[in-house]
């Protein structure tokens, strides 16, 4: 890379490409192979978090055990203080999506990995019979370790580098914001650059300066998510507390600064 051009060697199907530009885009997820280049930060660390993904038919023995414990038509989230369990509909209610949450030991990278479905059952010990019942009918579970990116490490470099999304600044899931900030990443930067064409590298010095308090911001509404939905005791009768007091239009309005968010305009730097 240089102050004005970017070639990247790449090998798709057993041919090599190359293709040249003024940037290089890392938008190549938390295993990023981008952060290699331009002493950006080279490796992802395990957060100590295992996910784990099943898809099960709405009429299949699973999908007759969510209807009995949770709604076919919406999203439904399941908290325990082991663990937190998300299930929605797909391909028009034909079939679910179930996510679940634990802690655990690292496991090889990747998304369809494999792990000890011991850990996912002992996360649950001491839940209600039928969604121990649920997850014990959706297998087999895949899984894979959540990892994040240490955010103090820069996202660009001047000679024409940037980071966006997880390559950037991978956040554990629980404000399920990972995707939308990528983006959010995308569309701000393109702004940025399109405005300083002359100037890449301050446009995007000036871009990550801006995205910063965002991502911030993001990273600690899942902090505090993963707090309230693996609460206990006394905590966790307050969390209940409070979701049933407040009503759905004012927990709605607690998140305007999340899912009302305007790109800011290009100069404005705040």
């Amino acid at each position: 890379t240089g102050p004005r051009h970017a070639t990247a060697t790449v090998e798709i199907a057993g041919k090599t490409v190359e293709a040249g530009g003024f940037l290089l885009i890392g938008a190549d997820g938390v295993w990023s192979a981008i952060r290699a280049f331009g002493r950006l930060p080279a490796k992802s660390r395990f957060s100590g978090e295992l996910a784990w993904r099943a898809t099960i038919g709405a009429d299949s023995v699973a999908g007759e055990a969510l209807a009995a414990v949770g709604a076919a038509n919406c999203v439904t989230t399941f908290l325990h203080p082991g663990f937190h369990l998300v299930a929605y509909p797909v391909s028009n209610g034909m079939a679910f999506n179930l996510a679940a949450f634990t802690r655990g030991e690292i496991i090889a990278e990747g998304w369809s990995g494999r792990a000890d479905p011991n850990i996912l059952a002992g996360a649950m010990r001491g839940t209600a019979a039928a969604l121990a019942r649920l997850a014990e009918d959706a297998g087999p579970w895949t899984a894979w370790p959540i990892h994040t990116v240490d955010q103090g490490q820069p996202w660009t470099t001047p000679a024409g580098i940037a980071l966006i999304g997880d390559a950037a600044h991978a956040m554990t899931p629980f404000a399920a914001q990972g995707a939308a900030m990528a983006i959010e990443d995308a569309a701000t930067l393109a702004g940025f650059v399109a405005a300083s064409p002359a100037d890449p590298g301050s446009a995007l010095a000036a871009w990550e300066k801006v995205r910063r308090p965002r991502i911030a911001k993001v990273t600690r509404r899942g902090a505090v998510n993963r707090f309230a939905w693996h609460a206990a005791g006394p905590v966790a009768v307050a969390r209940n507390l409070f979701l049933k007091l407040r009503s759905p239009e004012k927990l709605a309005a607690d998140l305007d600064w999340l899912y009302g968010w305007r790109p800011p305009e290009v100069g404005d730097r705040r």
